[in-house]
């Protein structure tokens, strides 16, 4: 396993050369990486923060060359915004271009959500198909991984449900991205169970945990998250450092090892930027003592 940061959350504030900066001072040279992270091509104009369009991609591997970082993952964010999504067509296309960026910055996994894609419980393959058929061509012709990571909003929340979705995409090079956390906002085991069901289907994997929001216990305004579902609905889940909260990551990074998971485990801290640099602190710190 090789450990890497996301770039996310530091995104919006910083410019790619200042993340990597500071994610090498915690000893990480790998970034998960974003659209925001990447500057906007010269002469264009923005297309969309969630798109990798008019972006300089070019321009962005030469920073990561320069200071010896790989790109652990590219993300695709557009499932979150609810006008991208409901455009099928540019959504699929743009998913393409994400697999293309990936191929050029060198990361094997594009990691992609659902969300407003298909919200709820039910489904249609043969639409979910429509949305993805493109980029899983792009994906097995560059030998990209397309890794669905699991949300507890959408129809992702069940792992029995991601692993249905999986198989249905007929292809090696569509995967997921697992989220024992995201696991459990929507209610269900995380670890063990969720990673039981899905272990053969893990392409890359998200350290983060959680717990039910308790602000008369000291919970931060800036560490909460968005609603639980399932079980835990009508609680607001709250992000403490991965060593702190209801999730068993000790035992999911135990396993890993076990299994010979060889891929990357990349931090993400959901919290603000003031905040998210106690977290790397903290969580480097913790994952170094657990053999990273």
């Amino acid at each position: 396993m090789e450990l890497a940061i996301s770039g996310e959350t530091l995104g919006s504030v910083l410019p790619l050369e200042k993340i990597l900066e500071i994610i090498k001072g915690y000893g990480v040279t790998a970034i998960e990486i974003w659209p925001e992270n990447i500057p906007v091509l010269e002469g264009k104009s923005l297309v969309h923060k969630r798109l990798y369009a008019n972006r300089d991609i070019k321009r962005a591997k030469d920073i990561l060359d320069a200071a010896g970082v790989k790109a652990a993952c590219i993300c695709f964010g557009a499932g979150f915004e609810k006008a991208l999504a409901k455009d099928r067509e540019l959504y699929a296309s743009e998913l393409k271009r994400a697999v293309q960026a990936a191929h050029e910055l060198g990361a094997k996994v594009v990691n992609h959500y659902c969300y407003y894609v298909a919200m709820g419980d039910s489904f249609s393959i043969d639409e979910l198909k429509a949305y993805y058929a493109e980029a899983i061509k792009e994906a097995e012709k560059y030998q990209i991984y397309l890794a669905l990571e699991n949300e507890a909003h959408d129809i992702t929340r069940n792992p029995l449900q991601m692993r249905k979705i999986i198989e249905a995409m007929g292809s090696e090079y569509f995967k997921t991205n697992y989220d024992a956390t995201n696991y459990y906002q929507a209610g269900y085991e995380g670890f063990p169970y969720a990673y039981e069901v899905l272990k053969d289907m893990i392409v890359h994997v998200h350290i983060k945990n959680g717990c039910i929001n308790h602000p008369e216990y000291g919970h931060r305004e800036e560490c909460k998250g968005g609603p639980m579902t399932g079980l835990l609905s009508g609680e607001d889940i709250y992000y403490p450092v991965a060593s702190d909260g209801a999730v068993n990551v000790d035992g999911l990074l135990r396993r890993l090892v076990r299994d010979g998971y060889q891929g990357f485990c990349s931090l993400e801290p959901h919290t603000t930027p003031e905040v998210c640099m106690e977290y790397y602190k903290a969580e480097t710190e913790y994952l170094y003592q657990r053999g990273f």
